[in-house]
């Protein structure tokens, strides 16, 4: 399994959104998001929190509660 950190900005702030980066191991991910937590938690004028969250395996197929 492959694991995403995403960098979630502020929506009030108008701080930008973005996938920080891809991982092979969970602990890898959540040790990036915590180091960044700790040095990028206020970037752009807002606040940054920084989530890990698994890569889905199946390619053009919305999460469940997510279909259009």
């Amino acid at each position: 399994m492959e694991w995403l950190v995403v960098n979630i900005g502020c929506i009030e702030c108008g701080v930008s959104s973005a996938i920080v980066g891809r991982f092979d191991s969970e602990s890898e991910a959540n040790s990036v998001a915590i180091r960044l937590d700790d040095t990028h938690s206020w970037r752009e004028g807002g606040q940054n929190s920084f989530e890990v969250f698994p890569m889905p395996t199946v390619l053009n197929e919305c999460a469940p509660g997510y279909e259009p």
